[in-house]
Formats: C-alpha cells, structure tokens, sequence
C-alpha cells in the first residue's frame, strides 16, 4: 500500500486519499494467503469461550447474596 500511495505527488482530497488507499488494498490483496486450518477457527473460537467462562464463574445475584447460610 505504501508503494501505491507514494506514487501521488498531489492529494487533492480526502476522497482521493481512500480511494488510493483502496487500490493499494487491493493490490496487497494478491499476495495474501490462506492461513492453515482457517476453516476450524469457529471451532477454536467456541472453544476459548468455555475456557473462559470456567475461569470466570457467573457473579452472584444480588437475590443468592442476601439467603443466609446455614452450617
């Protein structure tokens, strides 16, 4: 992207900036690649999500909070 942009020697606007931005978007776009096991991280984000609610327990209502124990 920043080869695209430093080709403009005069930005008119901000308009002609986004729109230089994009061409360069666009042509980084060829380059990219997939990442290995894409197709599993739904799976993965699931996953990280119960990890996460094990290690934060739901709070405790204020309702639960004022029932006294008894031992």
């Amino acid at each position: 992207m920043r080869t695209t942009q430093r080709n403009v020697k005069n930005w008119s606007s901000g308009e002609m900036g986004l729109r230089w931005t994009a061409a360069g978007m666009l042509e980084a776009e060829k380059q990219f690649r997939k990442v290995v096991g894409y197709t599993q991280i739904p799976q993965l984000a699931i996953a990280i999500e119960r990890r996460l609610d094990l290690h934060h327990p739901n709070p405790v209502t204020t309702q639960e909070a004022a029932i006294p124990v008894t031992v």
